[in-house]
């Protein structure tokens, strides 16, 4: 709340070299623009609009690929980056939780402001009114992106509707609670959803389709246990109607390559209804390095997070059939051989997971280990052949520093096509894929299981599963089993998409899921050269996550509760 106004409005002036024609370079020197200027000339206000999207949150972000690191699902190397060690190990406080939280309280109404301001100055702007009600319905939509965020981190929070100057202490708001925080964003995307805009532009800008997306998702959580502890039937069908209405949008067919649709540089598929793009042209110029920090260290990649095999485990077999029993077993009908355990599984596991033997670039994935003496995989104690040849992906290959701490990398976002770098220089231009078709069909099932109506629930999960390129027979499960395949199916579609994090705190879950030692797998290879799978490995530092129930809730800056005088009760825990 505090962000200063020049900033912001220099930051848009300074996008005109991109985004304007040298005609409107010619006008006046860039130092000598005003605000007058922004709001009343079309090439200086659509800068000011672009400049909007600048803040939105994207997965490779300064190396932290988004929220995955905070998953259960998901092992981050103990790094002492900002934020992933406090949050993992439990230590998040007020002083410290803008850092987990990627700076969210202080950059959502920075940008809040930023788009207030647009509001009041247009009111007396010279542009056409039809100019203004495109742009209108841009900001409108970006205001809805930024209360949301907020919303899904820190709950009940200020709603700011008007530009304060710093001098009005605009903090001391209320903290509006959270079904009027809904409904604020609500009323935003409703008059996108009302306006002008095509249903369907390019998945880099605001449009209808991107509006009601937001609507279903921000309904679902709205309807969700951390955010409806009551369990209000009419939130469910708020959310369920939302979401149908995206499910049933022509304009976005279902991909029919899921690998394509995340591992192709530039590409974006027509299932994808918003995007972060990387494109200078739209103030989206930021660097996604997705191979250098995922990739397996023999393809000279850095394995920052890594899937565990509880991730792994998830995937059915390719006949639909759970590789395990309800009591960890295996399931001897489903053709599952722990000897050679990705074989027949779900085809997406090969467009997330990097696993051994997998091709990639011009050899297999390797993470095997040869040890002086042949014995069951496990790693403790043991010492490895001197002078062998060992898996190049391993801690005992070529860059042993960069080793994967679970046996699996991530292969989801990552191109086949391009090399790591690792001098800043852009090469990966893979779109982070923010809203997207089957999303709504899973949170439209999530919608008719509380509801009670499973019938429904399965049909939206079997159009999922049974797509062009997935192709798995459907599910029959009732009750607790078919929330338990809802959820699995939810945790491998939408992977590595910033889903889990907000899942696992808005179903309450994580106190069960999270806090544990994260699992991978070790492998060795004997010296009749075939290998032995041992899945009790415990990533190194895992030990150390642990869950407070106040992590459900981020902490609000103290600098903010300081200055709010005690107007503020502080979320709990905290």
């Amino acid at each position: 709340m505090k962000v200063i106004h020049k900033i912001i409005i220099s930051l848009c002036i300074s996008l005109i070299l991109f985004s304007c024609d040298e005609s409107v370079l010619d006008l006046k020197p860039l130092d000598s623009v005003s605000e007058v200027d922004v709001f009343n000339d079309e090439a200086l206000l659509q800068a000011y609009v672009n400049a909007t999207y600048s803040g939105i949150y994207h997965m490779h972000e300064a190396n932290y690929l988004g929220t995955v690191g905070y998953e259960d699902l998901c092992f981050f190397k103990k790094t002492n980056a900002d934020g992933f060690d406090t949050y993992l190990e439990g230590r998040i406080d007020e002083t410290n939780g803008e850092g987990v939280s990627r700076g969210r309280w202080s950059r959502c109404y920075g940008y809040i402001r930023h788009i207030n301001s647009y509001f009041e100055k247009t009111e007396s702007s010279s542009i056409s009114e039809t100019t203004l009600e495109s742009m209108d319905a841009e900001m409108h939509f970006m205001r809805a992106y930024y209360y949301f965020e907020l919303m899904k981190w820190y709950g009940k929070i200020p709603l700011v509707k008007q530009r304060y100057e710093l001098e009005d202490k605009d903090v001391r708001l209320p903290r509006s609670p959270l079904d009027e925080v809904v409904a604020f964003i609500v009323e935003d995307l409703d008059k996108v959803i009302n306006s002008s805009l095509a249903v369907n532009t390019t998945p880099a800008r605001a449009s209808k389709g991107a509006a009601m997306a937001m609507k279903g998702r921000v309904l679902l959580y709205a309807a969700s246990k951390l955010f409806n502890p009551n369990n209000d039937q009419a939130k469910w069908s708020a959310a369920a109607t939302a979401n149908k209405a995206v499910m049933d949008l022509a304009e976005y067919p279902l991909a029919d390559d899921y690998g394509k649709m995340f591992n192709t540089s530039s590409y974006l598929d027509p299932e994808v209804i918003f995007a972060k793009e990387y494109n200078k042209t739209i103030s989206q110029g930021q660097w996604s390095g997705a191979n250098t920090l995922l990739l397996p260290n023999g393809f000279e990649g850095w394995q920052n997070a890594t899937p565990t095999q509880t991730f792994v485990d998830m995937f059915d077999m390719k006949d639909g059939q759970r590789p395990f029993l309800s009591d960890g077993s295996v399931n001897p009908s489903s053709g599952y051989d722990p000897h050679d355990p990705y074989v027949n599984r779900d085809p997406r596991m090969d467009a997330i997971v990097f696993y051994n033997g997998m091709p990639f670039k011009d050899r297999n994935v390797e993470y095997w280990i040869q040890y002086e003496d042949d014995g069951d995989g496990s790693f403790e104690g043991r010492t490895p052949l001197p002078n062998s040849e060992q898996g190049k992906d391993t801690r005992y290959g070529n860059t042993g520093h960069e080793y994967s701490h679970t046996g699996y990398a991530w292969r989801k976002h990552t191109d086949e096509s391009l090399s790591v770098d690792y001098a800043g220089v852009p090469l990966v231009y893979t779109p982070d894929v923010l809203y997207r078709k089957a999303e709504f069909y899973l949170n439209y099932a999530e919608t008719q299981i509380a509801l009670g109506n499973e019938a429904e629930a399965r049909t939206a999960i079997n159009v999922i599963r049974g797509r062009t390129g997935v192709e798995l027979p459907e599910i029959t499960y009732t009750g607790g089993e078919l929330l338990e395949a809802y959820r699995r199916e939810r945790a491998i579609e939408l992977s590595f998409e910033d889903h889990r994090f907000h899942d696992i705190r808005r179903w309450e879950i994580a106190e069960d899921v999270m806090g544990k030692p994260k699992k991978g797998v070790w492998i060795e290879k004997l010296s009749t050269g075939d290998l032995v799978y041992n899945y009790n490995r415990v990533a190194e530092d895992s030990k150390l996550h642990v869950w407070d129930n106040k992590m459900y809730w981020m902490p609000i800056p103290q600098s903010e509760m300081t200055t709010a005088e005690g107007e503020w009760q502080q979320n709990p825990g905290y």
